[in-house]
């Protein structure tokens, strides 16, 4: 909504809230939900973004992909910048220009509306059907598991499948998405992302806050080259996984592709309010626990590597998962931030029963790679 609109009975954000008032009074009077209010196509002023997910063969020839998606309306109030600058506890005047133009372009996606109850139809081409996805929750996301045929010239080394959001007839925006092509056999490198492959200094609210929003990005140092040379093998597949929230889905996907790491699927938290920006150590444990169990499931034939860093839960997640999957686990690699040593009590706690060859510290240098290329 922009100021010159003001709060009127005939802009959509009201007209929702006036809906959803009624709804919650039909349904007091014993109306079950979906008859009280139906699920509606995108606005002109609602976006959507979709995440990369993954995607598996199916014996008959057809692809079942993972769908995620966010639909929310970009919010251009004025001041809501400085206002959540100093809720993090930053001064925009402080910063030089360059650093102003980094936060608030980072920032845009946290003042947006996340959009509840909207329908999206998406299509994969060659002349396939349309598919509904269900409508979209508080927090403005769906997801579904479709089954599509793949384009004509698709192969089964292909590493992506495309497809976009069926925009309203005479609506020109386009909104694209794509998944991962996972193949039955082969490694998944399973990669965490701050303080990983991207320097954020989690341990530090005030380093972090800046490395997010108002700093360049800045990898790690060696671990793109040596994600570059596993990423060598045809049946390689990456996955980043991180508790940061949908909304810095954009400014990640630059930095993983101009530092040059690997394409892969990338597996956020949910959509955030400023409140919620840092997630507590339970919830991180359990976004990240998560979507490993559930890579774990959809490609039961595949070999995992399991790549973190020593500054959150990395050690202890990983090496519980090594111990519940001993076959499927190649190898865990933690990158020592906390520069412990492989002889710390936290780490001889975390990985006790697992053998030495199974687990590896990398130096925060970048080191040299601990284990043999596939």
């Amino acid at each position: 909504m922009t100021p010159e609109h003001g709060p009127s009975a005939e802009h959509p954000p009201r007209r929702r809230q006036l809906a959803a008032a009624a709804g919650l009074a039909l349904m007091a009077l014993g109306w079950p939900r979906s008859r009280v209010r139906a699920a509606e196509p995108l606005e002109a002023d609602e976006r959507v973004l979709f995440l990369p997910s993954t995607a598996r063969w199916l014996d008959d020839g057809r692809v079942e992909a993972e769908v995620h998606a966010w639909v929310y309306e970009p919010d251009h109030l004025r001041g809501l910048n400085t206002a959540f600058a100093r809720y993090l506890g930053l001064r925009l005047s402080k910063m030089s220009p360059a650093a102003q133009l980094r936060f608030r372009q980072r920032a845009a996606l946290f003042h947006a509306e996340s959009e509840d109850g909207k329908q999206i139809d998406i299509v994969f081409g060659g002349g396939q059907p349309p598919l509904r996805l269900p409508p979209t929750d508080r927090a403005g996301r769906t997801q579904a598991r479709v089954v599509v045929a793949p384009p004509a010239d698709a192969t089964r080394d292909a590493p992506w499948l495309r497809f976009r959001a069926e925009m309203p007839r005479g609506d020109l925006r386009r909104s694209e998405g794509r998944v991962l092509l996972v193949p039955a056999e082969g490694l998944s490198v399973i990669s965490d992302i701050d303080d990983t492959i991207k320097h954020t200094a989690v341990h530090s609210r005030r380093e972090m806050l800046l490395n997010t929003f108002a700093r360049p990005f800045e990898a790690t140092p060696g671990i793109a080259a040596h994600y570059r040379r596993l990423a060598r093998g045809a049946d390689t597949r990456f996955h980043y996984l991180s508790a940061s929230p949908i909304q810095l889905f954009p400014a990640l996907s630059d930095f993983v592709r101009s530092a040059g790491f690997p394409p892969g699927s990338m597996h956020l938290r949910e959509s955030t309010t400023w409140r919620t920006l840092v997630p507590g150590e339970q919830d991180s444990r359990r976004h990240k626990r998560a979507v490993i169990d559930q890579l774990l499931a959809d490609f039961p034939l595949r070999r995992f590597l399991l790549v973190g860093d020593s500054g959150e839960a990395d050690p202890e997640i990983y090496a519980e998962v090594a111990r519940e999957h001993p076959v499927r686990i190649e190898a865990v690699v933690i990158r020592d931030v906390t520069d412990e040593g492989r002889d710390a009590p936290r780490y001889r706690t975390a990985f006790d029963g697992i053998a030495d060859a199974r687990w590896h510290l990398l130096p925060r240098d970048g080191g040299r790679w601990p284990l043999p290329l596939p």
